[in-house]
């Protein structure tokens, strides 16, 4: 290794597979954002990538999610870039499955994993040496008992928990950084969305990079992963700040014209180059149809790619969406809505009492429904297909193509596929 450098990349919350206020281009971001990960390690040349929990977002990822983090994590691998992953809350189902990490680690993408017990392997880079611990969140209380290797001072911890330290009001946060053994070199923790350096009493740094993309407001708004050196006694930590993460924009207005001007000015202000922002408003004493009005506009004119306005009078607060759910809902047929997507009137009523009765019984007696019409459940796989591709909005000459593009390796998607960069995503 030349000049004998070790470096490392850490990165967690990456949460693939999630889709933030439950819009495509914010989906396009979260994987636009892992990617970004996958090129700095490459750029980098590191010697490990290291994953410290919420790969993904859910223990139930879409297809797409899987595929990018196949393709992204391939790269590495060809690299001979060493990937180490724990598991978060997200990446664990709750019962009767296993995590999606584990087809990762069959894929010969994953070289160690932490799921369901405390990790560890030696990672030998010529002269020099890691040894990686790896606890997952479902572990987290038996951290104090992992014994720590005398025979290498370039140990590393990578978890994924919320610290006591960091001082937020979250019953989650129960295991203090005195819990872990001392001999660490490196901490590399993960759950907490927001850049933060912690030291254990020995001296050694615990970081949260925070995740890679913003899904509340109170986690904007720059994104980092953690470059770390380890080739010398002391880690070297560089915090590379993400370039593909949407920007946001937060003010607060006592009167419309004040919102007016604020809004002008922050979104002149952002580079051409860069995404249409997601704003945050949080009014006091002004009419919410005076400041939707103007948002609405400035989504029109593709200035701004969604809002939240937070309405505070008298020590409440009310939160409403772009998209208004509350002032829309009583002119919304649930029922009809259904009947019309599944045309069985039957299935049809079976789901609406579910999404008004979400039980594992309602659940069941779904399944053994559509266990039983086998003709209904392909007419819904024919009809799936064909609202998979106008909701990715591939126009007909791509439709056509689509089943020719799969065999070629999802080469020449569309603009709109969640598989690949955009450009045009603003």
């Amino acid at each position: 290794m030349k000049g004998k450098t070790l470096l490392i990349l850490h990165v967690s919350d990456t949460h693939l597979g999630a889709m933030p206020y439950g819009l495509i281009s914010r989906a396009r971001d979260i994987y636009e954002a892992f990617r970004e990960t996958i090129d700095i390690a490459l750029k980098e040349r590191v010697s490990l990538y290291i994953h410290a929990g919420d790969f993904f977002d859910t223990p139930n990822p879409p297809p797409e999610a899987y595929i990018i983090a196949y393709r992204g994590l391939k790269k590495l691998k060809e690299a001979n870039i060493k990937v180490v992953v724990v598991a978060g809350q997200h990446d664990i189902p709750k019962r009767h499955a296993i995590s999606p990490l584990y087809l990762l680690q069959d894929l010969g993408l994953i070289d160690m994993l932490a799921i369901d017990s405390i990790a560890s392997r030696v990672f030998e880079y010529g002269p020099l040496s890691i040894t990686v611990y790896g606890v997952s969140y479902g572990l987290k209380k038996l951290i104090n008992k992992i014994n720590v290797s005398k025979q290498n001072d370039r140990n590393i911890l990578i978890a994924h928990f919320l610290l006591k330290e960091l001082g937020i009001p979250s019953e989650e946060a129960d295991v203090s950084l005195n819990h872990i053994p001392n001999g660490f070199m490196y901490i590399a923790m993960g759950d907490y969305h927001i850049k933060t350096e912690l030291r254990h009493l020995c001296g050694a740094p615990a970081v949260y990079p925070g995740a890679t993309e913003i899904h509340k407001e109170n986690e904007c708004c720059d994104k980092f992963v953690a470059l770390v050196d380890l080739s010398a006694k002391e880690p070297i930590i560089n915090f590379i700040k993400l370039k593909s993460v949407r920007p946001w924009i937060k003010i607060s207005c006592v009167d419309p014209f004040n919102c007016t001007k604020k809004l002008s000015e922050k979104i002149s202000s952002l580079d051409k180059n860069v995404k249409r922002p997601i704003v945050y408003v949080e009014i006091s004493n002004i009419r919410t149809e005076n400041v939707t009005k103007l948002l609405d506009e400035m989504i029109n004119k593709r200035l701004v790619e969604y809002y939240r306005i937070k309405v505070v009078e008298e020590g409440n607060t009310i939160e409403k969406g772009v998209d208004r759910v509350a002032e829309i809902y009583e002119y919304i047929d649930l029922d009809k809505i259904i009947q019309n997507l599944v045309k069985h009137e039957s299935f049809a009523q079976l789901l609406s009492r579910y999404l008004k009765e979400p039980t594992k019984q309602m659940a069941d007696e779904i399944i053994q429904f559509l266990k039983n019409n086998t003709e209904l459940v392909k007419a819904l796989e024919s009809r799936y297909e064909v609202i998979s591709v106008g909701a990715l909005d591939i126009d007909k000459e791509k439709e056509r193509s689509i089943n020719k593009e799969y065999k070629e390796g999802f080469k020449n998607r569309g603009k709109s596929s969640l598989l690949t960069y955009s450009s045009g995503n603003k």
